[in-house]
């Protein structure tokens, strides 16, 4: 059977790489409606030619999302939940917009996270579906168009899904060794405003200056920064409208990473206690969490999953590792119900949010095969 995916795959290349360039040079930023609404619509009609339930699902203010099931799905069978974003980090008026290919690499925004992804699982359900193998497998593939803010409106769609399926596999890109993503770490996104006493910057003695203070608070919390478990950065400081001025207000932007819970709940309560010490008398905090995702433990599920992935690479003839990855996705809200999520399934590349964002072209199609045929495994533990 393995042969006989990667024959029609192979055989649909050039095909594959084409919607490729289309869904790339679709501008598609996560504040992008019309561009997102557009991709809704491409995929859509990508995904009506394959599965039986397909519908576009309507957003006001975030752009419309995506959702096709085979039948056993809609029925209501617990089955497989496939998840791809549709939206990347580029806003409207980016220069960066073209797509373009050489021998080895395919380049453009979005390319590597993620629509190649969206392409290699397409193409995933086009090999079971010729095959007559995609039918009876309960299958739910939904395209989200806010996960690089965190995912505001698809995380309601999503938590409620997700504990519909035994299993899911998430589409970002893959590691430049082939690896796919079996723990991820959890983030908090976190603003920190300051206040003090706004006055003249000559006149002597004590003064309550905001950014004083958070200067204070930065010092603190980067130096809860723990190597691997926990990493912590203050990465953006506003505050005060002169040299002459004492600043009254400053805030700051902060992004915090963990490995687990009780990591999560330990650096919580620590920059809890940061914003409640003020070391300039006169000066005052509030903390905000501004978005978050929990913590993907590379849990025994999460492994048994990856053990039947890693099972089909070999047969295919290739080695397949795993990574924790630092960055978050929305396999940490699936996995944060308790289900075993695989992700990292999209196809290899790197220098993803940057203009030199690639894939490797071989890639999309091996990844293709390779989701096919880690459904197919999946599919076989289900009751006929």
């Amino acid at each position: 059977m393995y042969d006989k995916i990667a024959e029609y795959i192979a055989a649909h290349e050039a095909e594959a790489l084409a919607l490729l360039r289309r869904l790339v040079e679709i501008q598609s930023g996560s504040w992008n409606k019309p561009g997102l609404d557009r991709m809704a619509v491409a995929m859509a009609d990508v995904l009506g030619g394959i599965l039986p339930q397909v519908r576009v699902l309507p957003y006001t203010s975030h752009g419309n999302m995506v959702q096709g099931q085979t039948l056993p799905a809609a029925a209501g069978s617990r089955g497989i939940l496939l998840v791809g974003h549709m939206d990347t980090v580029f806003p409207a008026d980016t220069s960066f917009t073209m797509y373009r290919e050489d021998a080895q690499n395919c380049y453009g925004p979005g390319v590597y996270d993620m629509k190649g992804g969206l392409v290699a699982g397409v193409y995933a359900l086009k090999a079971l579906d010729h095959l007559g193998l995609l039918e009876k497998i309960p299958v739910t593939f939904f395209c989200n168009s806010d996960e690089e803010i965190g995912s505001p409106a698809s995380k309601t769609w999503i938590d409620e899904n997700a504990m519909r399926n035994t299993a899911a596999l998430v589409l970002e890109g893959g590691g430049i060794n082939r690896e796919v993503v079996t723990g991820r770490k959890g983030r908090m996104g976190l603003r920190m405003t300051v206040r003090g006493q706004a006055r003249h910057a000559a006149k002597p003695g004590p003064k309550a200056s905001a950014l004083l203070e958070a200067a204070h608070k930065v010092i603190a919390l980067e130096a809860l920064n723990n190597n691997v478990e926990i990493t912590v950065n203050v990465g953006r400081v506003e505050g005060g409208i002169g040299p002459n001025t004492v600043p009254d207000t400053t805030t700051l932007l902060v992004d915090a990473r963990f490995l687990s819970s009780h990591d999560q709940q330990r650096l919580e309560e620590e920059i809890r206690s940061i914003a409640a010490r003020n070391t300039i008398p006169g000066t005052s905090c509030e903390l905000e969490m501004i978005s978050g995702r929990p913590a993907m433990p590379q849990s025994a599920a999460n492994m048994k999953l990856f053990e039947v992935a890693r099972l089909q690479a070999a047969a295919m003839g290739y080695d397949l590792p795993q990574e924790l990855r630092f960055g978050v996705s929305d396999a940490n809200y699936i996995a944060d119900h308790g289900i075993p999520v695989l992700d990292g399934l999209g196809p290899v590349g790197d220098m993803d949010h940057s203009d030199q964002e690639y894939i490797v072209k071989q890639s999309v199609m091996e990844r293709a095969c390779l989701v096919a045929a880690t459904l197919l495994a999946l599919s076989a533990t289900f009751p006929s």
